[in-house]
């Protein structure tokens, strides 16, 4: 006979799970977190399949249609804009972006400086230089990652 626990199907059917009640010749099913109710002659023992995953993990992926190729900095204090000109960086390595802009400004030069030290600390950068006449001047350095 069956027991509470014992892992059944119900014959002519996909539904298996495991007993939960059983009441005069009426049968209670858990199968995939849902109850089934049916007569003991609905049924038959089945094996137990065993999920040999530990655990499921799922990963989603948020991408955007362009990887980002320039980033504004004018207006932030030294530490921000090189926060953020390093996050930038990692950024475009990540997206396989090669030459990427970065807009400092023309006033003063503090930025300017402050990211081209930056920059040749940085392993991943390759070169720098200013841009040209159509890429911004000097208002702009233009960076090429390895």
């Amino acid at each position: 006979m069956y027991n509470i626990g014992d892992y059944v199907s119900i014959v002519n059917t996909n539904i298996e799970g495991e007993i939960s009640n059983i009441q005069d010749e009426k049968v209670t099913i858990i199968s995939k977190d849902k109850s089934v109710k049916t007569t003991i002659d609905k049924i038959q023992k089945a094996e137990r399949k065993v999920n040999n995953n530990k655990a499921q993990v799922t990963i989603s992926v948020k991408t955007f249609s362009k990887p980002q190729d320039e980033i504004m900095i004018r207006h932030q204090t030294v530490d921000e804009a090189i926060e953020n000109v390093d996050k930038f960086i990692d950024n475009a390595i990540c997206n396989n972006v090669k030459i990427v802009k970065i807009i400092h400004g023309k006033k003063g030069g503090i930025l300017r400086k402050e990211v081209h030290k930056y920059l040749e600390n940085n392993p991943n950068v390759k070169e720098h230089r200013l841009g040209g006449y159509y890429e911004g001047s000097y208002g702009v350095t233009i960076v090429f990652l390895k």
